[in-house]
């Protein structure tokens, strides 16, 4: 089976679920967009956005300031715990494989709409102009991030191996997601695929005004991931290094499957703050990270 067949046969709801949004809905028409998708001030300018209510200064001291509710406070990170890390790279790798059988003729489910790769992302902050209420929650592709000793050569391999054949490329995500050493722990991330200046998201529109996010993943173990989400513009040099970086490397990886895009996506970098165990039975929405008095 060849890399197009592939795509018919996997169906582009399934293809979403691991490897990214479906580029169709990224470059299609938004249905009934307007005047009404944003909010009451400008945002962007020349065609750039820039937050300002988030400050990493002190993330050599494990501390993301930030200003929620009009305050700037120094919010501790904390590191994804095993219980995550276990379940999120074994389940990666378990679809990549099942993935491959399909390529190969060999059976496979294909990809899973539940699973580390989709979280319900909670923001809130502002009311757009279609809506009454702040709150939002949207699905999001959530992805690992790279520790900084390996996300340059990444993004070079990504880069050099964008036409490689599709088996290959699977292989180079395998390889990856085998060590959760090649990870930095206190991050995950995601693209804002559909927020330009003619169409504001609801979630960037409340990250702008308020940085606080909660993910929730969709499992029979399930987490609830709290962080300070920070927004990076790809065109935005003034950005830390490490997450443009990041934003760099997740566009490739968003590519590495979809094809190339005309444009680079923002990037959601969320700074892990709490984790809690969801897990439907069992977990009772219990934090386990940090580790509770």
């Amino acid at each position: 089976m060849d890399r197009r067949q592939f795509f018919r046969r996997a169906g582009r709801a399934g293809i979403a679920a691991v490897l990214g949004s479906v580029a169709g809905g990224i470059l299609g028409r938004r249905a009934e967009a307007g005047d009404l998708e944003h909010g009451g001030v400008a945002l962007w300018d020349s065609g750039l956005f820039r937050q300002d209510n988030v400050d990493l200064s002190g993330e050599d001291d494990g501390i993301i300031r930030a200003r929620t509710g009009g305050v700037w406070t120094d919010y501790p990170v904390t590191p994804l715990p095993d219980r995550f890390m276990d379940w999120n790279l074994a389940a990666r790798r378990a679809m990549l494989d099942s993935i491959s059988d399909m390529m190969s003729g060999k059976g496979g489910s294909g990809p899973s709409l539940a699973g580390p790769h989709n979280a319900a992302m909670a923001t809130c902050g502002v009311r757009r102009r279609d809506s009454l209420l702040e709150i939002n929650n949207a699905f999001k592709g959530i992805g690992m991030c790279p520790s900084r000793s390996r996300v340059k050569e990444l993004i070079r391999h990504m880069s050099d191996t964008a036409d490689a054949p599709l088996p290959e490329r699977i292989a180079t995500l395998a390889s990856l997601y085998g060590d959760a050493a090649n990870f930095d722990r206190t991050r995950l991330i995601t693209l804002e695929l559909y927020a330009t200046p003619s169409f504001e998201t609801h979630t960037f529109l409340n990250l702008m005004e308020n940085p606080v996010t909660s993910l929730v993943f969709l499992d029979s173990t399930s987490f609830e991931v709290r962080g300070i989400a920070e927004l990076v513009h790809p065109a935005d040099t003034g950005a830390p290094e490490y997450s443009r970086d990041l934003v760099t490397y997740t566009n490739l990886a968003h590519s590495y499957f979809h094809g190339e895009f005309p444009r680079l996506f923002p990037g959601i970098v969320v700074h892990v703050t709490e984790v809690f165990d969801n897990s439907p039975g069992t977990g009772l929405g219990v934090r386990i990270a940090p580790p509770l008095p």
